[in-house]
């Protein structure tokens, strides 16, 4: 089943803009495959797309009672973002490392070394299993980049898997040609155009939440652990390291 939100009416007043805000419900919901004919992928610049997660943070916690405390720690700035991070890398380091790979399990009566008769080479999956871990060391926020490429690989096997057309939209066209993306996501959808396009204002720029450095790591992660349809999908993004300039950078500080 493909888990889906369902954005149903509710009864407003017609005067009251709180009310018109909030004329939509969000419903949780789930359909059979059967019912997928198209899909549409999105793809984001990672590194812009893990900053919006954190301002969607901001704005979870700002409904809550810790709203006050949590901003205090993690206000909307570079430095709240890169503590933000470095929170999440220290949550879960200890029970990253402490896994024993060979009694994993999802439940009590199987492990994973069950998982490896009749695989073949199931060594070589198991030693990779055990060495993404060290790819983290170094990437702030690695597990929200695990989560970006696994997903992005996971979604282009679901329309493999369904045997369905997609169609690719990277968010960055929508800047540079808005009413062709546009023509091209209709068309695809058998659907007629109504109505004038709004503009589509994403003049965020995010350059500096990043050294080169950490997007490099990051990248290397995404690369390592992307299917390879993901790799074909995400690389566009990836940074790599210029050991070159990195030297001729250092040479200068000496």
């Amino acid at each position: 089943q493909q888990s889906s939100s369902i954005v149903t009416p509710q009864p407003q007043q017609p005067n009251n803009p709180k009310s018109i805000q909030s004329k939509h419900k969000k419903v949780f919901t789930t359909y059979h495959p059967s019912l997928v004919k198209k899909a549409v992928h999105l793809l984001r610049n990672p590194f812009d797309n893990l900053v919006s997660r954190f301002h969607h943070e901001l704005k979870e916690h700002a409904k809550r009672s810790d709203t006050a405390q949590w901003m205090k720690r993690y206000p909307n700035s570079i430095k709240g973002f890169k503590t933000w991070c470095a929170d999440q890398d220290a949550r879960y380091h200890r029970e990253e490392r402490s896994v024993d790979w060979t009694t994993w399990s999802h439940d009590d009566n199987n492990n994973l070394l069950n998982y490896f008769e009749g695989v073949a080479c199931h060594a070589e999956f198991f030693r990779y299993a055990q060495q993404s871990l060290n790819y983290f060391e170094g990437v702030a926020c690695h597990a929200e980049f695990f989560r970006y490429a696994q997903w992005h690989s996971l979604a282009s096997e679901v329309v493999k898997k369904l045997n369905i057309p997609v169609l690719y939209i990277y968010y960055e066209d929508y800047l540079t040609n808005l009413d062709g993306k546009t023509e091209e996501l209709l068309e695809f959808l058998d659907l007629p155009r109504s109505g004038d396009l709004p503009d589509f204002d994403s003049k965020k720029d995010y350059s500096g939440y990043y050294t080169r450095e950490e997007r490099a790591a990051a990248s290397d992660l995404m690369r390592r652990v992307a299917s390879a349809d993901g790799v074909n999908l995400l690389e566009r993004y990836w940074v790599p390291l210029d050991f070159e300039k990195m030297r001729k950078e250092t040479k200068a500080l000496e």
